[in-house]
């Protein structure tokens, strides 16, 4: 059915699904399950191509129709696979993709601190595999974000919130830095 509809699909997904943006959470499922990766070798490169071009033209676009932290989700569990997206981010050296980075981590700050994946796996993967994405994701923004907060003029908090990223979970709360110092 997505082979069939994706044209017209991938119009109303770059304009942000307008009355029902409330699924985005459910389109990355929605092309894991079509299984795109298995299609026809044209129509594969098609759907790669698209996403791919989606995804830096997001980070790239200062109000977006679909926000980052929406759409990191969407291609990493449309491809069942979530390197090759942060290696477009790292790629993009612009204050725009910086922004972005900047805004996820704040969406995401108190998920990624409690070692949690900051969004619903829709089943694509296994606890084991959404455990290797959180981590993924977590040392990439180790190892990525802090320049880049810096560049935008990130609050402390967020600086602060990355660099307990790299720390044990346990270490985490003992620093004089953890969150509900901020919040108490």
């Amino acid at each position: 059915m997505l082979r069939r509809v994706l044209p017209q699909f991938a119009r109303v997904l770059t304009g942000g699904l307008g009355a029902y943006a409330y699924d985005i959470d459910k389109v990355g499922i929605s092309f894991h399950r079509a299984a795109w990766q298995q299609w026809p070798a044209p129509q594969r490169a098609a759907v790669r191509e698209f996403l791919h071009a989606w995804w830096a033209h997001t980070l790239l676009t200062p109000d977006p129709a679909v926000p980052v932290h929406a759409l990191l989700p969407l291609c990493a569990e449309a491809s069942a696979d979530i390197g090759p997206w942060l290696a477009v981010w790292e790629d993009l050296r612009h204050p725009v993709a910086d922004r972005h980075l900047t805004d996820m981590i704040d969406e995401w700050e108190w998920d990624l601190l409690e070692d949690a994946l900051p969004w619903r796996s829709w089943f694509v993967w296994s606890e084991e595999e959404t455990e290797d994405v959180r981590t993924e994701l977590a040392a990439w923004l180790v190892r990525e974000a802090p320049a880049r907060l810096r560049a935008t003029g990130a609050p402390s908090e967020l600086r602060h919130a990355v660099r307990l990223l790299g720390l044990p979970h346990a270490d985490r709360w003992e620093d004089p830095h953890a969150p509900r110092h901020r919040y108490a």
